[in-house]
């Protein structure tokens, strides 16, 4: 077991969805994608609708998905808080998939501009899901 550990917290509204400990944390940026390893510099970053990797101190990685939300890197301490999140073995593919069409066929085609950024950020959250779960599928 290796001594450079960080302490992970990532919390929803609704509930803490985790809490431990792991040798390295992805998260989707907005401005772009990266990683937190121990002794990190202190930050605080906004967060994308994207996918979260945690791994942990026996190198088993887990994938999420999540949707916006912020970082704060402090002390080997790292505090996520997200909108929602999914770990990824729970994503039904088949729904995603059809929120995924779904929110396609909106953001292509409604009269609406409100309700086509709303189905753009549909689409960004099936698409966060889909690579989730893909991704973890591909760790079997």
């Amino acid at each position: 077991m290796s001594a450079h550990i960080l302490n992970v917290s990532i919390v929803t509204p609704a509930t803490t969805a985790f809490s431990g400990t792991a040798l390295a944390v992805s998260v989707p940026g907005s401005q772009s994608p990266f990683q937190i390893l121990f002794d990190h510099a202190p930050i605080i970053s906004a967060l994308d609708t994207g996918v979260m990797k945690v791994e942990d101190e026996h190198n088993h990685i887990t994938y999420f998905a999540s949707k916006e939300g912020f970082v704060e890197v402090l002390k080997n301490n790292v505090s996520i808080v997200v909108y929602e999140l999914v770990e990824a073995k729970n994503i039904n593919v088949d729904l995603a998939e059809a929120d995924l069409a779904q929110a396609r066929s909106v953001a292509d085609s409604h009269p609406d501009r409100h309700e086509r950024d709303n189905a753009r950020k549909s689409m960004h959250w099936a698409e966060a899901r889909l690579r989730a779960a893909k991704l973890q599928s591909e760790l079997a």
